[in-house]
């Protein structure tokens, strides 16, 4: 496990790798992903809040490629907010906005969701110094469940169990260390209890908060993996300790 200077000092040199990835899976992109695989399937996350550190984080894998994108929404002075469903753009700035203006996560998922034609699809996770919440609309992708606890909340849609949320929140709980480290635990085991439907083909780790010398918004870890053919969730951990060996020596 690391040591929490070790997770800032990545954080610290993540846009330049941030770069490479996204080069990357730009390129297999536009050649159309790995042969074999369906259409997008289901997704899984967990949002949490450290206030030791006053660090927040999410940890997300899916079937559908790119899921690191929708995980932008993240301030380090309010909180954040993740959509499952789509990219709901408009829902995750209203939520941030609404977290902003000291409104708890529950009323904001409520200002984010106003005037939302399809919001019974969908589910929204969000976090802050004042709590958690999740929505999960009543024709959300089948197999959808949610589990909020006091410092984090996880949720997922077309899950090959309905407890995968549950057993990330328990990995989260029963770990220590760095939020970046808990988070990743966690969604090691969401993968373990089923997963989503599909297998995850792309896998994201996104921590915000103080401490985030020369990173953009905050960052201190920001690590996507994207198009993996086999499991996305190992080789997001691989990313990760390969990145610490990297610069736990500078």
């Amino acid at each position: 496990m690391t040591t929490q200077p070790a997770a800032r000092r990545v954080g610290a040199a993540m846009p330049a790798i941030l770069l490479a990835t996204a080069l990357a899976a730009a390129s297999i992109a536009a050649r159309g992903g790995p042969q074999g695989h369906p259409a997008p399937g289901g997704t899984y996350s967990i949002l949490a809040h450290d206030p030791v550190t006053g660090e927040f984080g999410v940890a997300s894998a899916s079937h559908a490629p790119l899921i690191g994108v929708n995980l932008d929404f993240l301030d380090p002075a309010v909180g954040g907010v993740i959509v499952h469903g789509g990219p709901h753009l408009a829902i995750n700035r209203k939520v941030l906005t609404a977290l902003g203006d000291s409104l708890a996560p529950a009323t904001a998922i409520k200002v984010g969701l106003v005037g939302v034609p399809d919001r019974e699809r969908l589910q929204v996770l969000a976090t802050s110094a004042l709590g958690t919440a999740a929505f999960t609309g009543e024709r959300a992708e089948e197999r959808a469940a949610q589990e909020i606890r006091e410092l984090s909340v996880a949720a997922g849609q077309r899950l090959e169990d309905p407890g995968v949320p549950a057993a990330m929140q328990d990995a989260f709980e029963a770990s220590d260390g760095p939020l970046a480290d808990r988070l990743l635990i966690a969604l090691k085991a969401g993968r373990d209890a089923g997963g989503e439907t599909g297998g995850a083909h792309s896998a994201a780790l996104l921590v915000v908060g103080p401490g985030a010398r020369f990173a953009t918004r905050g960052r201190l870890v920001d690590l996507r993996v994207d198009f993996v053919p086999g499991d996305a969730v190992a080789a997001l951990d691989r990313l990760r300790a390969q990145v610490d060996s990297v610069y736990e020596v500078r």
